[in-house]
């Protein structure tokens, strides 16, 4: 989708009435003074050890983004005065003072007066001069991270630099390298070459969603690796920009792609190709000797390339069905003492850290490493929600927070029918922009907490264009909450984003998203039937339906089912924002409330109590906003017509997406009430198809529905023992 960058540049000129600074993340502490320092186009360095090694870069970019000469000099003609301390609390604060002598920096190691020459980058408006200031600045959190998938898709490595460049713009100091997994290993391992002649590449690559049925595929070779000089020359390029590079090599799960190339370290030993399908797969390494020897030799050549202390090794959704009935799984539990498959598993991993520990390193895994015990000096990612992370620091170990409900840049940012295609779920700037990563901690436990990160799978992100429209500005809120806990209001954020920051990821040719600028529909009902009133983002922004303001829509009830749409366009002065489609279903339950025994999932709840009488009806490939989310393998609410009501139909649509945990209930029962003691079913059936329906006479007040779906997921299927998620849309009645 290509983005109005236009727009942008008149945003400039606007009078910024929040007290954000033009540093992103926010500083601490920012104080703004009378005094002006001029120096026409050219800053000196005080030059020492440290500025002799990032010189370059910041030399190049000070030119690229102003056309300032940023030299080295002599300390007695320097402009830019250096101090190194050692008082801070964390070692990445920093104090910037610009007074008419000059630029003044306290720091205390490299990465602080990395943090501190981004931000005084940042704080120039002009070649020649810049406005006094004293900023006092330091991070919330010691761990900043993002991670990239590189295995899906790939992605070369003037790629990841430009990637990596935008990292340290914005004071991220991790950069998490997803390198294998069933779609490619992309990593070079001398020892073992298969992995890149034959598990770096595979022959097709899934067209369209997951959901869909029937499947299509792009049968054509494709894939790629990097070399370990690549990896060396990426991993020095992100040490220059303050920026650490941990790998992450999947085990057991995940694993196809090093299957493909050596069988013999699965549980069947048969010849399977790397696959070009996205989900979870049954063949997992095998937990023999022979399978960790392997492993092994991979990490000892992994820590020659990657120099940081922690090295990732996955851990997440790893199926137990091959370990289950293979003999030498068995073996190796009956020789340990091992009871089940999960002690199996970290039993596995447990093996796995010892031997990094050995070599000076520490493991982080996703937070399924918990299960069956979690390994003596591991630290955890917890991505499922931030039960794993607390868990895991009552245990006292070091946690990195990134829920899904927070950090997965690969769900959608809106609802917007231009939207690319993404996996599914719903997060928008203002949820990322919420993230606490120490939300729910007691306090005794907070000090495990490092820190959070962006996640960003790419199995519907081909090119590093289509990964810059998921990550900005979503990334721009994430740096925000993890270095200043986004102590500015929301709305306050968004005036600087689209003051300051959006204008330079327009002049570095960023591909970005404007959704945030959509109006926010907020759903009202009325006796006629539902009003949306149309919340602006920021102030300047006007809605137009047809050339006239509107701030509200609305949808009357009606008898029979109908549809309604309307367009409704975005303004900031004369410049045209991108328009947005609405479409609503009318029905004779439009409105009316919903009272849930089972409450939706806070991730999947729009509109609370009129959730599935809003007239918003779910398209597929689903989107979260658009859909109710149950994780309950029953569902049981209630709808309240508010009179004794005549109708003859209910129909409530039900989502299938078993690769997202997403199942089709298997059954439903239909309860309806005159004065809601008493109520008489209607339907008691299996579900055949998506959509529950009844057809008959009816007259009541209430409609009790309960939704039956599977107790747990199927072995062999994606989230395999977990209870699968229900999805359910509008509920609709007509004559």
């Amino acid at each position: 989708m290509k983005i109005p960058f236009f727009i942008f540049l008149s945003f400039v000129t606007w009078p910024l009435f929040a007290q954000h600074s033009s540093v992103f993340p926010q500083p601490n502490n920012v104080e703004q003074t009378s005094d002006s320092f001029v120096f026409n186009g050219q800053l000196n360095l005080d030059s020492n050890e440290d500025t002799k090694k990032l010189y370059p870069y910041f030399h190049e970019l000070f030119e690229k983004d102003h056309g300032v000469h940023l030299m080295l000099s002599d300390p007695k003609e320097a402009s830019i005065h250096l101090h190194l301390i050692n008082t801070f609390v964390y070692t990445e604060g920093y104090q910037l003072t610009v007074s008419n002598k000059g630029i003044d920096i306290q720091y205390s190691n490299y990465q602080s007066l990395c943090n501190a020459l981004q931000s005084l980058n940042q704080l120039i408006q002009n070649p020649n001069t810049l406005s006094g200031v004293h900023i006092s600045d330091e991070p919330a959190f010691a761990y900043r991270g993002v991670h990239l998938d590189c295995s899906r898709h790939f992605f070369t490595i003037a790629e990841l630099e430009g990637f990596i460049d935008q990292m340290a713009k914005l004071k991220f100091n991790r950069f998490h390298w997803h390198l294998t997994d069933d779609q490619g290993w992309r990593i070079e391992i001398k020892k073992y070459p298969k992995l890149t002649s034959v598990g770096a590449w595979r022959d097709s690559t899934l067209i369209g969603h997951f959901s869909k049925q029937p499947i299509e595929y792009e049968h054509q070779r494709y894939g790629g690796f990097y070399t370990q000089e690549e990896a060396k020359q990426l991993v020095e390029y992100a040490r220059i920009r303050g920026i650490e590079i941990i790998p992450e090599i999947e085990m057991p799960g995940h694993a196809r792609a090093a299957l493909a190339a050596y069988p013999e370290l699965s549980c069947t030993e048969k010849q399977l190709p790397v696959v070009g399908t996205w989900g979870v797969f049954d063949d997992v390494f095998c937990s023999q000797d022979q399978t960790r020897a392997f492993l092994k030799d991979v990490l000892d050549e992994i820590i020659e390339i990657f120099p940081s202390p922690v090295i990732h090794i996955g851990g997440d959704e790893s199926p137990k069905v091959r370990w289950d009935n293979c003999p030498k799984c068995k073996a190796v539990m009956e020789a340990n003492h091992i009871h089940n498959t999960h002690e199996l598993q970290s039993f596995f991993i447990t093996d796995i850290e010892k031997h990094l520990n050995s070599k000076g390193r520490t493991i982080i895994g996703w937070d399924e490493i918990l299960e069956g015990g979690l390994a003596p000096n591991a630290q955890v990612m917890s991505w499922q929600g931030m039960e794993g992370g607390i868990a895991a620091a009552k245990q006292k170990h070091p946690v990195v927070m990134t829920p899904t409900s927070y950090c997965y840049f690969d769900y959608y940012q809106s609802g917007h029918p231009s939207e690319p295609l993404a996996i599914g779920g719903y997060l928008p700037l203002e949820k990322v922009y919420q993230f606490d990563p120490t939300k729910g901690i007691d306090k005794e436990y907070k000090r495990y907490i490092l820190g959070g990160q962006a996640n960003l799978w790419t199995e519907y992100l081909p090119t590093m264009k289509s990964v810059e429209y998921q990550i900005f500005p979503r990334l721009v809120a994430m740096a925000e909450v993890l270095w200043n806990r986004g102590k500015l209001p929301y709305h306050t954020f968004v005036e600087a984003l689209s003051t300051s920051y959006l204008p330079q990821l327009k002049k570095d040719g960023i591909n970005f998203s404007t959704s945030f600028l959509d109006p926010a529909l907020k759903a009202k009902a009325s006796k006629e039937g539902i009003n949306y009133d149309l919340l602006k983002p920021i102030d300047e922004v006007s809605f137009y339906i047809n050339n006239e303001v509107v701030n509200s829509l609305f949808i009357p009830r009606t008898n029979t089912t109908n549809t309604q749409s309307f367009e409704v366009h975005s303004r900031i002065g004369n410049q045209e924002l991108r328009s947005c489609s609405y479409r609503f279903t009318s029905h004779l339950a439009l409105g009316k409330p919903v009272v849930f025994d089972t409450k939706p999932h806070e991730k999947y709840n729009h509109n609370g109590d009129l959730g599935l009488t809003d007239g918003v009806v779910g398209g597929k490939p689903w989107k979260g906003n658009e859909w109710l989310g149950f994780n309950e393998d029953t569902i049981r609410f209630t709808l309240d017509l508010e009179t004794i009501t005549k109708f003859s139909t209910i129909q409530i649509e039900t989502l299938n997406d078993p690769g997202s945990w997403i199942y089709r209930p298997e059954s439903f029962q239909i309860q309806i009430s005159s004065n809601g003691k008493k109520y008489k079913n209607v339907a008691v059936a299996k579900l055949n198809g998506d959509l529950i329906e009844v057809k008959k006479k009816m007259k009541a007040r209430f409609v009790k529905v309960t939704i039956f779906n599977k107790e747990l997921i199927p072995q062999g299927q994606t989230g395999a023992g977990f209870t699968p998620w229900t999805f359910i849309n509008e509920i609709i009645l007509s004559k």
